[in-house]
């Protein structure tokens, strides 16, 4: 299957009528890859360097076997990758939040071996993996954007999998919602009341929990007094005492019993 290609924008026009990158006029370019990129360099990119192009809720991004004939940005909304087997078992390891870089993991063969789907309307930027590769040649700047985004990927994977491996089920969820809302603090996108665009079923396969044992998370998350739950809207309550219960592992064993009304649990036991 071909991924997910619509080229809705015409080439930016300056006014000396040369034809420039989208990305010289683009108002969210402090959020992309090009952010360090002077206009001189800018306005040095070939105009079908990138392309915009419009999503919709559960369009597809690109395919597992897909041949890489781009590199995406996310411009607006956000999106998930998965790791799918032939069974179709799959786990999502990555949400994509405006301003992240996906589809480096074709780079390695020259095809895709994750699939990526949009978790809201939005809008993504295309950008030609040959002619980037072309520049790469000439140019070491674009050298050191794409090695400071693998590098921030790996790290963002990195802290994923030690949460995986080491957190409980809310430890998981707690980790999960301050790395959120810190991103989203960089982003300047923060409200007081924070909106989950992914699905409880979608989180779980992030978290690796059951859809049970989430719930279960949630609600002792928010009869401990640190989050308020509506939905998928999330109210930080206490903000510092969350911090803290990261850091103090054994406070959800000490409070297991009054929360869930309980036989009292044995201090090794780690909830999955």
């Amino acid at each position: 299957m071909q991924p997910l290609i619509r080229l809705n924008d015409q080439p930016f026009t300056s006014k000396k009528n040369d034809l420039f990158t989208p990305c010289v006029s683009c108002i969210s370019r402090a959020n992309c890859l090009h952010k360090t990129l002077n206009l001189e360099k800018l306005e040095r990119l070939p105009s079908q360097y990138v392309h915009k192009f419009k999503i919709k809720k559960g369009d597809p991004i690109f395919h597992c076997g897909d041949d890489i004939h781009s590199i995406y940005n996310m411009k607006i909304g956000f999106a998930k990758v998965e790791f799918t087997l032939p069974n179709g078992q799959h786990q999502i390891n990555q949400f994509v939040m405006p301003g992240d870089l996906i589809g480096l993991d074709g780079i390695a063969d020259g095809k895709h071996h994750l699939d990526a789907y949009a978790l809201s309307d939005g809008e993504m930027c295309g950008i030609s993996f040959s002619q980037i590769k072309n520049i790469m040649k000439t140019d070491p700047d674009f050298s050191v954007i794409i090695e400071r985004c693998m590098s921030e990927i790996l790290n963002r994977a990195q802290e994923h999998i030690f949460s995986l491996g080491t957190h409980s089920a809310e430890e998981k969820l707690a980790f999960f919602l301050i790395h959120y809302r810190n991103r989203l603090d960089k982003l300047n996108m923060r409200t007081d009341v924070l909106r989950l665009p992914m699905s409880r079923e979608d989180l779980k396969s992030y978290l690796g929990v059951t859809t049970e044992t989430l719930s279960r998370s949630f609600t002792y998350l928010e009869k401990s007094g640190y989050i308020n739950v509506k939905n998928r809207d999330i109210s930080f309550v206490d903000d510092a005492g969350l911090e803290k219960f990261l850091s103090t592992k054994e406070n959800i064993y000490q409070s297991c019993h009054q929360i869930y009304g309980g036989k009292k649990f044995n201090s090794n036991l780690t909830f999955r």
